[in-house]
């Protein structure tokens, strides 16, 4: 125990010295956003006014989703592929991207993990302790660097004073959660902290879950030294990974420990802004491909697979307001070291393993990361533009490079339209560059995959009306993929051969001036992959969303009794082999719909929630059904 407050009382102030010592060795309701918010203070780039957007916290409570994946999943070009649900674990694809190529923040602070993707969405905040959530479509790394590959996830936690939230809920498959929230102190000093906890039975065999998050954020105003941030976080989980990555062994099961902390400064003087932040993040698992509880194991699975990532960074960022041209310089530095006894190369001596001292570490591998950016910007009469670029350094990998620009044009009041062109790179993650197992076999020798965009589009606002549209076509190179080769036992992590991808995004939202209709928006994107004709099973790059239409729906029952629908069309291209028959099978499309019915009054909120009420057959990976149709209901309170 003494070991473990250790290492979370290191995530306060270890950041800069491990990356030294280490070194030296749209949704409907989508509201348009100028800038993508990077700081839990002030904005401090311009990056996109066109393929940015935001969605509230108001927006939030009303739709009928529980945690951030079902969320995200009603956003138009968004992709979530859940293996199971309540947030165990799901795969964030945006615009046909892989799992691996969105970069997620949390309060401005890259919390993206190196080892897979697959855990990206292990989040220690739950769904009421977040203000908003803002999302960029497309390529972002000429200002965050790799893996800002198809968009970006900024998550911003309350900056609530004085007030206490809580929140409890029952529903199908014995699911339970618990929240607890609460604000304190004024406008210099006021701090926000949130304990939650959700548990299942699970909605088929060995779908149990059971997962606790705690977060803490502290926020100091100051008139002459600037404005600080503090956050610190833990989450724990334990669930059942049935099938989860091979279908010849359904008892898996895996347990995640996740610490991260963070220091945020910023500061302001006349037409200069700085920024500097500090992190770090722990991430812990233990992957069980036989669930100890319920499997006999075969004498050739001698162990558990042990990992502990650690990333640690600092980034410095100074805006400059300028009559002729805005600036924006950064420089980024971020650690990525992984200790294992599956993932990298062999250590002479094996390393403990704190939380289970019975399985040491043997493996490991580690990447530094230089990263120093440069955007211009500019506003002209009706035109206003930005161009920037970024460098990335890594001994093995080279001199990494990424750039673009966006023009934007002001047609009257109403309209905009907008082209911009931007490339990015995405490194191997551990598990691409190491796993080696009886189902998979990677590669070492991968090389970062990367990609060119260019996108053109509009958006059009007037009065209670929104309609947004944009066309993109990606041009990809040496994408990373898992594959199986005919005849082949294992699958095995390839840089694939060139995929372009041509998408559309539409949108239209409209506000009614009426008592029982509210709102009611609908969105629809189209993919399509262009890709040499292949003979293999791809897992993840080929299976994307050709077609995705989702239609909300906001209106009054009676007097404080509302309803939320949401209704989305799901056409999945590819394929998967059927775990029966051994065949390649397609994906069939779907409907899907949800609703949410809410009685509020002042400090009160009951609830209650339908998910799939068509009760439909499907699965996001072919072969791990997912649930009909099940309910949850609750209560918030608000004081």
């Amino acid at each position: 125990m003494r070991k473990l407050f250790t290492l979370v009382f290191s995530i306060l102030f270890t950041g800069f010295s491990v990356i030294y010592a280490q070194a030296k060795t749209d949704t409907l309701t989508a509201i348009e956003l100028n800038s993508i918010q990077v700081v839990s203070a002030k904005p401090v780039q311009l990056y996109s006014r066109s393929k940015s957007y935001v969605i509230e916290k108001t927006e939030i409570q009303k739709l009928p989703v529980q945690n951030v994946d079902e969320l995200l999943e009603s956003v138009s070009g968004f992709d979530i592929r859940n293996r199971s649900v309540g947030g165990t674990q799901a795969d964030i694809s945006i615009r046909g991207g892989s799992f691996d190529q969105v970069l997620v923040l949390l309060n401005g602070v890259n919390i993206t993990d190196p080892q897979t993707g697959h855990y990206n969405m292990d989040i220690p905040v739950e769904l009421s302790d977040i203000q908003k959530i803002e999302m960029l479509h497309g390529s972002a790394a000429r200002v965050y660097g790799p893996n800002a590959f198809s968009g970006v996830i900024n998550i911003i936690t309350n900056n609530q004073h004085q007030k206490l939230n809580a929140e409890i809920s029952t529903g199908s498959f014995g699911t339970a959660t618990q929240n607890l929230g609460i604000g304190f102190g004024g406008e210099k000093l006021h701090s926000y902290a949130s304990v939650s906890h959700k548990s299942s039975n699970g909605y088929r065999p060995n779908t149990d879950y059971d997962i606790l998050n705690a977060f803490s954020q502290t926020r100091w105003n100051s008139d002459k030294a600037g404005n600080f941030d503090v956050q610190l976080a833990y989450q724990q989980k334990n669930y059942g990974a049935n099938s989860f990555y091979s279908f010849s062994y359904p008892n898996q099961f895996d347990h995640t420990q996740t610490f991260f902390g963070a220091l945020n400064w910023n500061y302001s003087y006349k037409k200069l802004t700085l920024n500097a932040q500090t992190y770090t993040r722990f991430h812990y698992d233990r992957f069980e491909l036989f669930r100890d509880s319920i499997s006999v194991k075969p004498s050739w699975y001698t162990s558990h697979n042990y990992h502990l990532t650690n990333v640690s960074g600092v980034k410095a960022t100074a805006f400059l307001y300028h009559p002729i041209v805005n600036t924006t310089f950064g420089v980024d530095i971020r650690n990525e070291h992984i200790y294992s006894n599956a993932l990298g190369k062999l250590i002479i001596k094996p390393v403990e393993n704190i939380f289970d001292n019975t399985h040491n570490f043997t493996k490991e591998s580690n990447r530094l990361l230089s990263t120093a950016f440069l955007d211009l910007s500019k506003k002209t009469g009706s035109f206003d533009y930005s161009l920037g670029a970024s460098t990335t350094y890594n001994a093995h990998y080279g001199l990494l490079w990424a750039g673009g620009f966006e023009l934007n044009y002001q047609a009257g009041k109403t309209t905009r339209i907008f082209i911009s062109g931007n490339s990015a790179t995405r490194l191997p993650t551990f598990t691409d560059l190491f796993i080696q197992n009886s189902i998979q076999k990677a590669d070492t020798n991968l090389l970062p995959e990367s990609a060119k965009t260019i996108e053109t589009g509009f958006r059009f606002a007037h009065g209670r009306l929104k309609v947004n549209g944009s066309v993109f076509y990606r041009m990809g190179k040496n994408n990373i993929d898992w594959v199986k080769l005919p005849g082949a036992s294992k699958w095995e992590s390839k840089n694939l051969a060139d995929i372009n991808t041509l998408g559309v995004d539409l949108s239209a939202f409209y506000v009614f001036d009426g008592k029982i209709i509210k709102s009611a928006g609908l969105s629809y994107s189209y993919l399509h992959l262009d890709k040499e004709a292949v003979t293999f099973d791809s897992k993840y790059a080929l299976d994307y969303l050709r077609h995705k239409a989702v239609f909300s729906l906001n209106h009054a029952i009676c007097h404080q009794l509302s309803a939320d629908w949401q209704i989305s069309y799901n056409d999945r291209a590819g394929n998967y082999t059927y775990f029966g028959t051994g065949q390649l099978m397609n994906y069939q499309p779907y409907f899907m719909g949800n609703i949410k019915v809410v009685w509020s009054m002042k400090n009160i909120q009951l609830y209650g929630t339908v998910n799939n009420i068509f009760d439909v057959q499907y699965a996001d990976y072919g072969g791990m059904e997912q649930p009909g149709i099940n309910f949850l209901t609750g209560i918030k309170i608000a004081l």
